[in-house]
């Protein structure tokens, strides 16, 4: 992995952070979807301004029909995934037990790479997952 795609990983894991700490503190306050409205309504306005500077700076955007269907498929997702998170939280959640919500998505992450987009399966990785389902598991457990 290169360096600048770490750096984007780790700001993906704060930022991914931050909504979910956002999530828990809002959530007592307004209804599940009004609220996936409004952080999909905030992304856009954020994701437009960064697209037209982009494009003012003169720097390339790459465009596909099939890439576009996808996305679309995934905006979708999206909007489930800030809906069903802000209405778990709603109802009680913990966001130190909101490692439940990264355990399942890690899962079928794992099983649809090896299955369906044939990525390498070594014996080390199924290890791995083994161990993160165990921290999971115990963070869980303890979290009361």
């Amino acid at each position: 992995m290169s360096g600048l795609a770490l750096m984007y990983v780790v700001l993906a894991g704060v930022s991914l952070a931050a909504l979910a700490i956002g999530f828990r503190l809002a959530a007592s306050g307004i209804h599940p979807a009004l609220g996936t409205a409004i952080v999909t309504g905030v992304a856009f306005l954020v994701n437009i301004a960064v697209v037209l500077s982009i494009r003012a700076a003169g720097v390339p955007t790459s465009f596909s029909m099939q890439s576009f269907y996808v996305l679309v498929v995934t905006g979708v997702a999206t909007a489930c995934v800030n809906l069903f998170t802000l209405a778990a939280y709603a109802n009680g959640l913990k966001v130190t037990s909101s490692f439940l919500i990264g355990g399942i998505s890690a899962i079928l992450m794992l099983l649809v790479g090896f299955l369906i987009l044939k990525e390498p399966f070594t014996w080390m990785r199924l290890l791995a997952i083994g161990l993160i389902l165990t921290g999971i598991f115990l963070l869980q457990r303890t979290s009361g």
